[in-house]
C-alpha cells in the first residue's frame, strides 16, 4: 500500500481488492496487465490473493490510506502537476472495483468515510455499467472521482455508461494503454468529461504505440476544453517510421519525449473547494 507511487498522475495507491475477473488485456491466450503478471509473481502470499482471477477485498487497508498527510494546497517537486490539490489515491490499482464475482456493494461501507477524507479518490474500471448501477444505489461523494479504461475504439463504448452517471465532480477516460488510433469524438457527450489520460503499453509484450494515435486524442481532448494528460509513450513506440529507444522502459520520461507530447493536465473542474 505505497504512499508514494510511480504512477504519474497520482500521489498514492491503497488496494482495498485485488484481482479481476478479466478484460481485453487479461484472457486466455492475451496476458498484457500489469497486476495480473504481478499476481502471478506473488499469488498465495500475504497480502495476494490466491489467484488474479478470484478476486480478493481488503477493506481494512482504508484505515492507513486515512491517516496520510493532506496535500491540498502543497507543491509535488516530482509530479508539478498535481500542485495544490489535495493528496490523489488511485485505489485498487491491482484489480477492477466493480468486477462480477465480488458483491455489487462491498465499497458501500468504505464511503463515508472516503468522503470525510481530505482526499481525492479514483476509482478506474473497464465495468462503467457496474458502476453506474452502484451510483444509482449510493451518491458519489465530491472527492471520489469516477473513470473508465478505453483501449480500442469498441471500448470507446465504456464511456457511456460512465456519463450517465450523476452528480460526479469528475468523470474521467484512461485511454491506456492505446492499442489502436480512437477517435472520442464519436462518443456522444464526449465534451463533458473532465479529464483524459492518454498512454501506450509498457513491457516486454508490449503491442506498438504509434504516437500519432496519442496526438490524436490530445488534439481532441484540446479542441473539445477536456484537460488531458499523457502518462507515457509505451516501451514500443513509433513516431512516424521510426522506433523510439528512450532509456526509460516505459517511456514514461517526458524529457525524452517529442516537444508537443509534454501535455500534463489535470481536472479543472475539481478544485480543493469542491471538497465536502
Amino acid at each position: 500500500m505505497p504512499k508514494d507511487t510511480n504512477i504519474h498522475w497520482c500521489d498514492s495507491s491503497v488496494n482495498l481488492m485485488m484481482g479481476c475477473d478479466g478484460c481485453e488485456l487479461w484472457r486466455e491466450g492475451s496476458r498484457h496487465c500489469y497486476a495480473g503478471t504481478l499476481t502471478l509473481r506473488h499469488a498465495g502470499r500475504k497480502g495476494w490473493p490466491e489467484s488474479f482471477d478470484r478476486p480478493r477485498l481488503f477493506p481494512e487497508r482504508l484505515a492507513g490510506a486515512l491517516r496520510w498527510p493532506d496535500l491540498t494546497g502543497t507543491a509535488r517537486p516530482g509530479k508539478p502537476w498535481l500542485d495544490g490539490l489535495p493528496r490523489v489515491v488511485f485505489v485498487n490499482d491491482m484489480g477492477d472495483t466493480f468486477t462480477e464475482s465480488l458483491p455489487p456493494d462491498w465499497l458501500a461501507p468504505s464511503l463515508p468515510a472516503m468522503a470525510a477524507s481530505p482526499h481525492a479518490w479514483i476509482l478506474l474500471t473497464k465495468r462503467p455499467r457496474r458502476m453506474a448501477e452502484f451510483f444509482r444505489r449510493h451518491p458519489v461523494p465530491r472527492n471520489v472521482w469516477l473513470s473508465t479504461t478505453v483501449t480500442t475504439q469498441a471500448t470507446a463504448a465504456r464511456v457511456a455508461d460512465l456519463l450517465s452517471i450523476d452528480g460526479a465532480a469528475v468523470l474521467g477516460v484512461s485511454a491506456e494503454p492505446l492499442l489502436e488510433e480512437v477517435d472520442l469524438r464519436r462518443v456522444p457527450g464526449f465534451e463533458r468529461l473532465s479529464w483524459v489520460k492518454v498512454g501506450g503499453e509498457s513491457g516486454s509484450a508490449a503491442r506498438p504505440c504509434r504516437l500519432d494515435w496519442i496526438r490524436r486524442v490530445r488534439d481532441d481532448c484540446r479542441a473539445a476544453g477536456v484537460p488531458v494528460f499523457v502518462k507515457e509513450l509505451g516501451s514500443r513506440s513509433f513516431d512516424g517510421g521510426e522506433r523510439l529507444r528512450p532509456k526509460d522502459f516505459a517511456g514514461g520520461d517526458w524529457d525524452e519525449w517529442p516537444a508537443d507530447l509534454r501535455v500534463r493536465e489535470v481536472p479543472v473542474r475539481f478544485r480543493p473547494a469542491d471538497r465536502p
